[in-house]
């Protein structure tokens, strides 16, 4: 992503002279601190969250399937998306524990909005509580025959966060909020000029595609209604809707539109390869959702091959620009590197690296298998199993996890060589350090439930 190493961390003076941006740390309003003092101790936080689900499995249990099914449909996909925010909370306390700058790639007006990972982890523990407290009070309801009632808790908790995210109320981080909200406009307008945070937080989005369809589809339920009443194939909001896979496809088209703009900018002739990339999950998308319109006979002989072909290659080429582009690791296209992994060649990598060498083998392996399991999720015909569908989304956002810090490191080294004044922008390895950053990846996981 050449277009993006021009993003430093300084900013220009009157005289001319470049001075590093002045960066505010945001606090927490009266209100949010009072929630976090009160709610965000981890034993407490654990205890309550344990409870909620207790509850939620328990009800579920006794409720009838089609109350168990609008219970996934309403709540799943905002599980899959709080997941995405404690990941990056992690991300954020690993990159402050190495002293990693990330913030230098983003813009200097940007910069000024990033949370810390303690701050992250705030906030993703007040929606998550909101979240499971929610989730019990419908299920026990439901439970209980009590719809009228049960019908509630979505309304609510869907209105809430909508409100929370386009509000600029004084309260849970509202800069960070209001920049979150500005930014994801940008990206579902993509005619302006592309930012870092553009561009991240676009392509975090494509791993959420699943979870962005979901969530469109229970809106639909919500505002289609009836609210209780059982999701049926017929319905507007079914599996046989258009809803779902243009839920799919959205992600991808905006990326696809960033990397079309960045080429009319630019002029750099990659954006065009990488454009072509995320257009090869359209065709999965299509041929997933024609199982609805064909007769089962032309589905299995016909457009089920040209599915299973179309995911390969929109597998493939995206492992491929993993690695030899976003990564910058050159396993195809490089020189031999005369080193050898598991008894095959391994792949060059560079002479300074953040993580110790068998940590990238591992992320390389581990990366083409989540991407190998990742057109689960590009599929509305496999969507039936609630619990699969939810854990082959719960693996794409952590193979997004997992792909953020190399990425980074990436751009980073690019910014530092462009930019030498702008200082040592990732730390050199510590001794010992083949295991140095696989200790502080887990580590960073493992605070994810601190306040």
């Amino acid at each position: 992503m050449d277009r993006y190493t021009d993003n430093p961390f300084t900013s220009v003076s009157s005289n001319g002279q470049e001075e590093p941006s002045q960066k505010s740390p945001h606090k927490a309003p009266p209100l949010a601190a009072l929630a976090c003092r009160f709610s965000l101790q981890a034993p407490v936080f654990c205890a309550g969250a344990a409870g909620c689900a207790l509850v939620i499995v328990a009800a579920l249990r006794l409720a009838e399937d089609r109350y168990t099914e609008l219970f996934h449909i309403y709540y799943q996909p905002l599980l899959v998306l709080l997941a995405m925010l404690w990941l990056w909370g992690a991300n954020v306390r690993f990159f402050e524990a190495r002293r990693v700058r990330y913030g230098v790639c983003f813009s200097p007006h940007d910069q000024a909005f990033l949370l810390s990972g303690r701050q992250i982890h705030q906030a993703a523990a007040l929606l998550t509580a909101a979240l499971l407290s929610s989730g019990a009070l419908f299920a026990y309801h439901c439970a209980r025959g009590q719809l009228a009632l049960a019908a509630l808790h979505p309304v609510a908790l869907y209105s809430a966060l909508l409100l929370l995210l386009m509000l600029p109320v004084n309260l849970l981080f509202r800069d960070a909020r209001m920049f979150f909200a500005q930014t994801l406009f940008r990206v579902a307008t993509p005619v302006r000029e592309v930012s870092w945070a553009d561009f991240l937080l676009a392509d975090v989005l494509t791993s959420l595609s699943k979870a962005l369809s979901d969530l469109e589809r229970a809106t639909c339920h919500l505002l289609a209604g009836p609210i209780m009443a059982p999701h049926g194939v017929g319905q507007m909001c079914g599996s046989s809707s258009w809803i779902l896979p243009l839920g799919l496809a959205l992600p991808y088209a905006w990326r696809l539109a960033q990397c079309l703009r960045v080429y009319r900018d630019t002029g750099a002739r990659l954006q065009l390869f990488n454009a072509l990339k995320y257009s090869t999950a359209f065709p999965v998308i299509l041929f997933s959702a024609l199982k609805y319109q064909v007769t089962p006979a032309a589905w299995a002989g016909v457009y089920k091959p040209l599915w299973l072909a179309a995911a390969l290659l929109n597998s493939g080429y995206s492992y491929f620009w993993d690695l030899e582009r976003d990564w910058d690791i050159q396993a195809f296209t490089g020189p031999p590197s005369g080193e050898r992994c598991c008894g095959l060649r391994a792949p060059a990598l560079k002479s300074e690296l953040l993580f110790g060498r068998p940590v990238y083998y591992y992320l390389m392996a581990s990366n083409l298998l989540l991407r190998l399991s990742w057109t689960y999720k590009l599929s509305p015909h496999l969507r039936h199993n609630f619990d699969t569908v939810l854990a082959f989304t719960l693996l794409e956002a952590f193979r997004r996890f997992q792909w953020v810090p190399v990425r980074v490191e990436v751009e980073l080294r690019k910014l530092q060589h462009a930019r030498p004044e702008l200082g040592q922008l990732i730390p050199p390895p510590a001794a010992g350090g083949e295991e140095a950053g696989q200790k502080l990846l887990a580590k960073s996981s493992e605070h994810s439930m601190e306040p």
